[in-house]
């Protein structure tokens, strides 16, 4: 068997996701006005009677409210609609962000809010979907990236729910097989993909300035200070071998950039070493790739790592 990683240390990146561009922003100027000092009076302090109003709904009778007068809207004018969305967008910003005066929002409060607006601007809306998902799921992808919270693949790479069976970790490592022992975590989740979900790609997705990359690169041998992070990346030390083998003149910063990419596929060696997930790649039911994001740039890599089969001759 000869396996290829299609990486290659000068390459530049492939294919770009296209940069986002920045939120609208709301301003205005309230004119300023001087009026005549008015006598304050008992009579002036005096509270109005409140008029008896209807009782408040439920947020989702107010949402389902608020979408009926919104797609009137969208289909009475275009150019009001897209007005609306800049306005929706940034008024979204400012209230997951906190509040008009700047206060910082409630962490917890703030939870509650992203799924409110998560389930107007999605789950109310695309109700085939959601229907669809509550039979099961079917993801093509598998996806195995890092905790790191700048590198959520669903966001940086468009996946809606269903799309991808997503397993994250400390430098996005997939130890070897091991039966009986080992890290279950994640082969228990690899074996639940390939085996029962039948997802069609495996991608290992690395990324720029991975902290759990920047510790096996500098920590040496027995010097970890941790817990338990010194065993885990115990996983990349080939990469690391590699990196320091070919990279190693190079300053901590390249060895890094380097090491990020090399460990990839160091994962991607590791999967083969699961015999339920080689018999599939050999019968071309799974196709393996690395993938590498650079939010330093803006880009992202991806790249397949082939099997082929020489057939041995005997003489």
């Amino acid at each position: 068997m000869c396996l290829r990683g299609c990486y290659d240390k000068k390459a530049g990146g492939g294919s770009l996701l296209p940069g986002q561009g920045s939120l609208p922003r709301l301003w205005g100027r309230k004119k300023s006005s001087v009026s005549e000092p008015v006598a304050i009076t008992s009579e002036a302090l005096t509270t109005p009677e409140t008029p008896a109003s209807e009782p408040l709904r439920n947020a989702d009778e107010m949402a389902a409210s608020l979408n009926q007068k919104v797609d009137a809207l969208v289909k009475a004018s275009p150019e009001s609609a897209k007005k609306l969305e800049e306005t929706i967008a940034a008024l979204e910003k400012t209230y997951l962000s906190g509040n008009a005066a700047g206060a910082p929002e409630d962490p917890i409060a703030r939870l509650g809010r992203g799924f409110q607006t998560f389930k107007t601007n999605h789950y109310n809306k695309d109700t085939a979907l959601f229907d669809k998902l509550k039979t099961g799921q079917w993801p093509k992808y598998m996806v195995i990236a890092c905790s790191d919270s700048r590198v959520d693949p669903a966001t940086i790479l468009g996946f809606q729910p269903g799309d991808a069976f997503m397993v994250r970790n400390v430098a996005n490592m997939v130890p070897a097989w091991e039966p009986k022992g080992g890290y279950p975590s994640v082969s228990s989740a690899l074996e639940y993909a390939v085996k029962h979900l039948k997802v069609e790609h495996i991608i290992v997705i690395g990324h720029r300035l991975c902290g759990g990359i920047k510790a096996l690169v500098t920590t040496e041998e027995g010097q970890g200070s941790h817990d338990f992070i010194e065993s885990w990346l115990e996983i990349g030390k080939p990469a690391r071998a590699v990196t320091k083998a070919l990279a190693g003149s190079d300053d901590v910063d390249e060895q890094c950039k380097f090491c990020e990419k090399e460990s990839v596929n160091v994962s991607l060696t590791n999967l083969l070493s699961y015999p339920w997930v080689k018999e599939k790649v050999i019968g071309k039911k799974v196709s393996l790739h690395g993938g590498f994001y650079d939010f330093v740039e803006g880009s992202f890599q991806v790249w397949d790592f082939d099997v082929t089969i020489s057939h041995s001759k005997k003489y």
